[in-house]
């Protein structure tokens, strides 16, 4: 895969339009606070963020193209630097990130964007941030249950 510059900036209408979109989503509270987390970096901390999430789905689409599936190890691997590098935008919930995987296999930018990398990386996309989520969430039911048996011994 050659190297492609991933990110390109949204015209002002666009960007008003995803805010709308999000803030519909979202609620405008958290539309607002990311608004404010973006406007708080310099240009050069912009440019580098944008500069790491291509970087991340650049390496998502090599791993599809060579054959990586998408609950593989370094794949999942890949989700954990993507879910971090939103928290320069927000902190995504569990229901935030199962959401943008949908979205990345639904909404026509998106689509037109990830296939862009590669025709297959939306359901790809989807596919591997399920079952991120899935694995998160079985270790959080996990973690809850350790601390209740915990509890009703120390009660018991």
């Amino acid at each position: 895969m050659g190297k492609k510059h991933t990110f390109q900036r949204f015209s002002d209408e666009q960007q008003k339009q995803y805010e709308r979109e999000a803030r519909l989503q979202w609620g405008p509270e958290t539309v607002n606070a990311s608004i404010r987390r973006w406007e708080s970096y310099s240009e050069i901390q912009r440019e580098a963020i944008q500069e790491e999430g291509g970087q991340i789905y650049q390496k998502l689409a090599q791993a599809l193209a060579d054959g990586q599936p998408a609950h593989s190890p370094d794949v999942q691997k890949l989700l954990m630097r993507w879910q971090h590098h939103l928290r320069y935008f927000y902190e995504p919930t569990l229901d935030i990130l199962r959401g943008l995987g949908e979205a990345y296999n639904s909404h026509p930018d998106f689509i037109t964007f990830f296939q862009a990398l590669h025709p297959d990386l939306p359901g790809y996309l989807q596919a591997a941030i399920t079952r991120y989520v899935d694995d998160l969430e079985y270790a959080e039911i996990e973690r809850l249950l350790a601390e209740d048996e915990a509890r009703n011994r120390r009660l018991g």
